[in-house]
């Protein structure tokens, strides 16, 4: 920096001189540049200028060489803070008084409408704040910021009881909320030091009122909500104290603090808060959840046991008929699950939801493994059926969890059975295109060519969703690729019918016939189906492959038919000339047997009807080419 003050004198070598000047506290290099007047505020590429930098490195000598020279005290940066705003975030008290004594504005605002007063929240200690306050006007201790923020409120959220007294002391409001709603309870709350405490009991000690207290925000988080998301047990202890601490509080989402302590597995507080709950009910969500449930699903084994341990607490259903167990059984909570069984020891362990479903369905659909085996070894019945039918094999084929089902097979889960609309095991993991599950299933006993009640066949539910390699699994296995359903389609209309390109040559290549009709009025081919779904690719590749439309099936059929009907025309009039022939013949051998007397005559008479036979053959002859 000091070799920058003696190298070419250019304007922009002079402002960074006189910025290192100000920096390095060099007064009498400062001196000699600010006698150049544009010197004395000169802006840096941030919009800082030689002041600043002074309070920055806290160069109070040149501070005042530079204000009594005549330096802006008010010139903002880039961020539109003033040199007060960096003495206050940096809690230097001399140059606030330096700065204050020469009018510095202390309510200027920067971008984020943040005044020194908001800044010098930031700083451990009170002196710059007190300071501060000494110049405000009557109101404006609550000046907001962007978010509509006071000083009390960053003084609280950066736990600063100090901070908090002197501000409260001058009047500053403690139940401002900002743009989200919160006051300044609601960000000592949010804190997770133990020291947070004394934030909280000097909000509270300035009004301990039931209303403060349980404050919600635009989500209806109160502040024990925030307290207990971060788990400060300590914050807990000091808002639960007060009498009008509302612990069963309900969120926008219906959750109370109790579900929140649950599912984040606070046990501490989750015992704190029901030993503070005067109103012997546990609350439920919006979908009947309660707070066991929020801790069954996210495994917090020593949180369950302490709800379970509880005297107001029972494992009561949801909305859907869904228990604790059941959540957490769905979610693989295999400690919660150990622990409900040795807490509750008559818990039904197939009990069933309004659907049916069991804690081995859930386990099941969600390809828990190990909870499947765990469930299966406590009892649970294997192939329990729900209202579809199903059973928790059928929902791990859907979903094509391979080890559950495998699992399931070695428990003595049955193959065979069907739900209500006739589909098998087979079917469900066809739909999902799972064709390792589809080959498992198959070695047990499955038939590739079982249908349902529809006549559908796994093909099918394969070739809708264009899934090649499970299509490729059922036919390699002998999967007839033409069986038609109830309404006279085969897997290839369904695959012409989603575009599925590759599915279409996979089924052609197994000898799938192009040209099957469906049973319908309109008569469907796959190439239809095709034509209809705008599938260009597919539908040039059927024509490839002889496929017709029943357009030209019909066109084919009608032309055929008339020359079945022209052929018919011509026999008929050939049979009829054969007949004449016949009778003519038969009255000459008549005649030839009669007298002598006639016998010129019959020549004559025979011979004309030769010609006319021979003519009436060459008419039928043309007719036939």
């Amino acid at each position: 920096l000091q070799a920058s003050a003696t190298s070419s004198p250019g304007p922009a070598s002079l402002g960074s001189q006189v910025h290192a000047a100000a920096v390095n506290g060099d007064r009498s290099a400062l001196l000699k540049l600010i006698t150049e007047p544009l010197l004395k505020d000169r802006e840096d590429q941030f919009g800082r200028t030689p002041l600043m930098y002074c309070v920055l490195a806290d160069r109070l000598d040149c501070a005042e060489i530079l204000l009594k020279a005549g330096a802006s005290v008010n010139k903002t940066d880039l961020s539109q803070r003033t040199a007060l705003h960096l003495a206050a975030q940096k809690g230097n008290v001399r140059f606030l008084k330096l700065l204050l004594s020469r009018r510095a504005n202390w309510l200027q605002k920067d971008l984020e409408e943040m005044t020194p007063l908001h800044l010098a929240t930031r700083h451990p200690s009170p002196k710059a704040l007190a300071l501060l306050l000494k110049h405000i006007g009557p109101g404006e201790v609550d000046t907001q910021d962007k978010n509509k923020q006071t000083a009390l409120h960053w003084s609280a959220f950066y736990n600063r009881p100090e901070h908090v007294r002197l501000l409260i002391k001058h009047d500053s409001n403690i139940g401002i909320p900002d743009s989200e709603g919160k006051i300044p309870l609601h960000w000592a709350a949010h804190s997770q030091e133990p020291s947070a405490t004394e934030t909280v009991r000097c909000i509270l000690e300035a009004a301990p009122t039931e209303s403060l207290l349980n404050w919600q925000d635009y989500e209806g988080r109160t502040p024990l909500h925030f307290a207990v998301a971060d788990g400060n047990e300590a914050v807990v202890e000091v808002l639960t104290s007060y009498e009008g601490c509302n612990v069963t509080a309900y969120d926008n989402l219906f959750r109370t603090p109790l579900h929140w302590a649950a599912l984040l597995g606070h046990a501490k507080i989750v015992h704190l808060l029901l030993e503070r709950n005067t109103s012997g009910t546990i609350p439920s969500d919006s979908q009947g959840a309660t707070p066991l449930h929020y801790g069954a699903q996210s495994n917090n084994a020593e949180t369950v046991g302490v709800f379970l341990s509880h005297p107001s607490v029972k494992d009561e259903p949801d909305l859907e008929g869904r228990t604790a167990f059941m959540w957490a059984a769905g979610k693989g909570s295999d400690d919660v699950i150990r622990t409900m069984l040795a807490l509750t020891p008559n818990i039904d362990i197939n009990m069933a939801d309004k659907y049916g479903g069991t804690a081995l369905h859930a386990a099941s659909l969600s390809g828990h493994e190990s909870t499947v085996k765990l469930l299966l070894e406590k009892g649970a019945m294997v192939d329990s059926l729900d209202v579809m039918k199903h059973t928790p094999l059928f929902r791990a084929c859907e979903m094509g969890h391979r080890d559950v089902i495998l699992t399931l097979i070695k428990g003595s889960a049955r193959v065979d059975l069907v739900d209500v609309d006739g589909h098998t095991a087979l079917h469900w993991a066809a739909l999902g295109g799972n064709a390792e599950v589809c080959q498992i299933l198959m070695e047990n006993g499955i038939s590739p060519n079982v249908q349902d009640h529809a006549g559908r066949t796994p093909l099918q539910c394969a070739a809708y969703g264009g899934y090649i390699t499970c299509m490729a699994v059922l036919m390699e296995n002998h999967a007839d690729p033409n069986i038609q359903d109830k309404e006279g389609r085969t897997a290839l209309h369904w695959s012409c019918n989603n575009g599925y390109l590759d599915a279409v040559k996979l089924l052609l290549g197994y000898n799938a016939f192009p040209n099957q009709m469906e049973h319908s009025e309109e008569r469907y081919t796959p190439l239809d189906y095709a034509l209809l779904g705008g599938h260009s690719e597919v539908t040039q590749f059927m024509l490839e492959h002889g496929a017709l439309s029943i357009a030209a099936i019909q066109d084919i059929a009608a032309a055929s038919i008339q020359a079945v009907y022209k052929g018919y025309t011509v026999r008929k009039a050939f049979r009829e000339r054969k007949q004449l022939l016949m009778r003519h013949e038969q009255l000459r051998k008549d005649a030839a047997n009669s007298t002598g007397s006639c016998a010129g005559t019959n020549t004559v008479y025979i011979i004309s009807l030769r010609k006319h036979y021979e003519k009436t053959l060459h008419i039928f002859s043309l007719l036939c080419r």
